[in-house]
């Protein structure tokens, strides 16, 4: 079946989901949540029974990035998440389009608009939802930077650099490094995305690509989703360690202004993972606030990427976080930077509409 969009159905599309149709709503739940790497309704079967403007309005979620995954079809869907075969020359472009587009219609039914520029974040931040189209790598521009420019044509604001295979941009945790962090092409898609108004995010990135990569932009970049470990991993460690992001690296994001996000990955790995509960993922909230900072903190619950292993299931459960966190006696001031203020002050420095 043809899954592509005429002309005229894409600008349909495009207008709907800039409509402000939800100013006519009840405002968000307060306190308001920010959730900075997310697959929620992308990969489970959710889309016939889900409303998730209504979920985002009860549950006060207001900022949410929603993040296309391009190389899935050449990752392993068993044991560790590896690469098991190349794409071929187009291939991934072609399906990101798919992607791009099957996203915007379902956010067109749900009448969610978009975050495009500083306004929308305003918007988002006086309890009127709006979703960021994000990308979980920039394995689409498949090494041309100019293609990042249809992609924020599209609404893209959101860009992660690398995921689980090999690509022209640098190199990711859980391979061994080929290009010794960042390449020159990975630089060059840095520097597009301050220009263009794209925010940077560095998950899944070695410790040379992070290095790099703060070399390559003065832009707060965000490390969207996993959690903080002493050293980090390496290739040749269990995926929840390898996928950590070792603190020297996160006090170099957090002194760049950056924020750092936490993903609802449980499993029984042992006292030297933390998280398996609601409970102990606000206890990691609040001990990645003492390693970097309270202004370096958020979510990033990387939901339903972590499926089956996850200790949330729905914006419900990312609630449940909030209210246990607000009993705890923390200021007020703190959490609510926690809750959404620090990503959303990213995305101030970083997207349109901002005098710089």
């Amino acid at each position: 079946m043809d899954t592509a969009l005429t002309r005229r159905q894409f600008a349909a599309l495009a207008a709907a989901s800039a409509m402000p149709q939800l100013a006519r709503a009840q405002p968000a739940r307060q306190p308001f949540i920010a959730d900075m790497h997310s697959h929620y309704g992308m990969f489970l079967p959710r889309f016939g029974t889900m409303d998730l403007a209504r979920e985002m309005r009860d549950n006060g979620l207001v900022l949410l990035a929603w993040a296309i995954v391009d190389d899935r079809p050449w990752i392993s869907t068993r044991g560790p998440l590896r690469q098991v075969s190349e794409p071929r020359p187009g291939e991934i472009w072609a399906k990101w389009q798919v992607l791009a587009s099957e996203y915007e219609a379902k956010l067109a039914h749900w009448k969610l608009a978009k975050v495009l520029t500083v306004a929308d974040v305003d918007a988002a931040l006086a309890g009127e939802p709006r979703v960021l189209l994000a990308c979980e790598s920039a394995n689409f521009l498949e090494g041309d930077p100019q293609r990042l420019a249809l992609a924020h044509a599209r609404g893209v604001r959101h860009l992660q650099l690398v995921h689980y295979i090999d690509g022209p941009l640098g190199d990711h945790q859980t391979a061994p490094a080929r290009h010794d962090g960042l390449t020159a092409v990975g630089t060059q898609v840095v520097a597009e995305c301050a220009r263009l108004g794209i925010v940077v995010d560095l998950a899944h990135g070695t410790g040379s690509l992070v290095d790099a990569a703060l070399a390559a932009s003065d832009r707060p970049p965000v490390w969207s989703h996993s959690w903080i470990t002493p050293q980090g991993g390496g290739p040749q460690d269990a995926n929840y360690l390898a996928r950590s992001l070792a603190l020297p690296q996160a006090r170099k994001i957090a002194a760049r202004g950056g924020v750092i996000g936490l993903w609802c990955l449980r499993s029984s790995f042992g006292p030297a993972y933390p998280v398996n509960s609601k409970g102990t993922y606000a206890d990691e909230i609040l001990r990645m606030c003492d390693l970097v900072g309270p202004d370096h903190v958020g979510f990033g619950t990387d939901m339903e990427g972590v499926w089956p292993n996850r200790m949330m299931n729905d914006y419900g459960d990312l609630r449940d976080v909030v209210e246990n966190l607000l009993k705890r006696g923390v200021d007020a001031g703190v959490l609510q930077k926690v809750f959404s203020g620090n990503y959303a002050r990213v995305l101030k420095q970083c997207l349109p509409g901002l005098p710089r």
